[in-house]
């Protein structure tokens, strides 16, 4: 399932050629990196890399998804060669500590969709996406408890009014689209859906 790209970014990024006398004029390329971002759903079964705990909740129980507070889109290195690259798919698993921060960036392979950014060429689409993910900042997911009875906020990720929240770590899946058409490189991304 698409969801709206979550992030886009332009990023001019310049390559010159250093000139080896005075009278030659440094020569430079232009490279723009966009990344659209897009959630992943959970699926059943396959070989993920270990399966992922759901929550059970309670009645008198909501679990907020955790809120992005910086997620930038990853970029391939400015000094990166390559010049073509069709439409090639990374997909992530990104494991969240309790507090939010970005414990791990884990590889997915139990989707077809996936495969591409498993393949041995393709390690810097994934060293730029693990590079990137890990320095991304959440506010943690949780599970808020309300007292027996209190009507709970209409809006799914309000914890207001509950009498305990409890931060609690979680997986979100990403996928990435890299492509690089003459030279310049667009990066899609996105959550998968659950």
């Amino acid at each position: 399932m698409r969801f709206t790209p979550i992030c886009t970014a332009a990023l001019a990024l310049s390559l010159g050629a250093c000139a080896t006398q005075g009278v030659q004029e440094q020569q430079r390329s232009q490279r723009e990196d966009s990344v659209d971002q897009r959630m992943l759903s959970a699926q059943s079964g396959g070989d993920g890399g270990g399966s992922i705990r759901s929550y059970t909740l309670a009645p008198a129980q909501r679990f907020r998804m955790p809120r992005a507070l910086r997620s930038d889109a990853p970029v391939l290195p400015a000094d990166s060669p390559r010049q073509t690259l069709p439409p090639t798919t990374v997909c992530a698993h990104v494991i969240l500590a309790a507090d939010g921060a970005v414990q791990r960036v884990d590889p997915m392979s139990d989707r077809d969709e996936c495969a591409a950014g498993l393949l041995p060429d393709n390690a810097d689409l994934l060293q730029a996406v693990r590079a990137t993910v890990q320095q991304w900042r959440f506010v943690p997911a949780a599970l808020c408890t309300f007292a027996a009875g209190v009507a709970q906020p209409a809006a799914l990720d309000d914890c207001s009014g509950a009498i305990s929240e409890e931060p609690v770590p979680v997986t979100l899946s990403f996928a990435f689209t890299f492509e690089v058409r003459q030279g310049r490189v667009s990066v899609r991304q996105g959550k998968v859906a659950q």
